[in-house]
């Protein structure tokens, strides 16, 4: 099952006299495309342009589709009840006056379906003891913060997600337990499109990899 088709992908940021000009993207279910190049190639306006809300600039393309559905066709709220969408330095988002717990129960909350015993399983999996739950986000440590993040972008089981820079602010021991904690998921169905400089992720996880460059660009007036 083809979970994202893109193609003819161009985009920028308003105030850039450029834009981007993307391959074309295609994602199977249980499937991860990464995607790699030196800084400055577009990795980042790529996914924000396809998955940020009201994202600041020009996106175009030929053909977008999400399960089959044109994304012009689907609402904020119709796209990420089916995605995940997980920024870089997203563990910062995190509120520092609220509980993990508090952070879990509002997901939880807001999807209707979720229970409790799903993400303390996934928390094993992930080494994150229980008692974790009764902290605040400013007692953790950042890769403890990244795993946690990580973990409420699954909370509603997406066909996709798209992660940015998952595995920043861990060490060595701790990509280890993510990349084994991913490779399950995937085995489940979820798809995934992610942007890493690190080289173990993208190694263990990736079925394809897209290498941009950045010379991949039009002016504004040209398109």
């Amino acid at each position: 099952m083809t979970v994202l088709l893109v193609k003819g992908l161009k985009a920028g940021y308003r105030t850039a006299p450029f834009l981007f000009q993307f391959p074309d993207l295609h994602v199977e279910k249980g499937q991860c495309l990464s995607i790699i190049g030196p800084t400055g190639c577009g990795k980042t306006t790529l996914l924000n342009a396809l998955f940020q809300p009201l994202f600041p600039g020009v996106v175009q393309y030929n053909r977008g589709e999400i399960l089959g559905r044109d994304l012009r066709a689907i609402s904020a709220s119709g796209l990420y009840s089916t995605i995940s969408y997980m920024p870089q330095f997203a563990q910062n988002a995190l509120n520092p006056s609220l509980f993990v717990r508090t952070h879990f129960r509002h997901v939880q909350r807001s999807l209707e379906t979720v229970e409790e015993k799903i993400w303390i399983g996934w928390m094993d999996e992930l080494k994150l003891a229980q008692d974790v739950l009764e902290l605040f986000p400013y007692q953790l440590s950042g890769g403890m913060k990244q795993r946690l993040v990580l973990l409420l972008g699954f909370l509603k089981r997406p066909a996709l997600y798209a992660v940015d820079e998952p595995s920043s602010g861990v060490d060595a021991i701790t990509l280890k337990i993510m990349i084994q904690f991913l490779q399950r998921r995937k085995q489940e169905g979820t798809a995934f499109l992610m942007v890493s400089h690190e080289q173990g992720l993208v190694n263990n996880l990736s079925d394809n990899i897209l290498f941009l460059e950045k010379h991949l660009c039009l002016e504004k007036t040209a398109c």
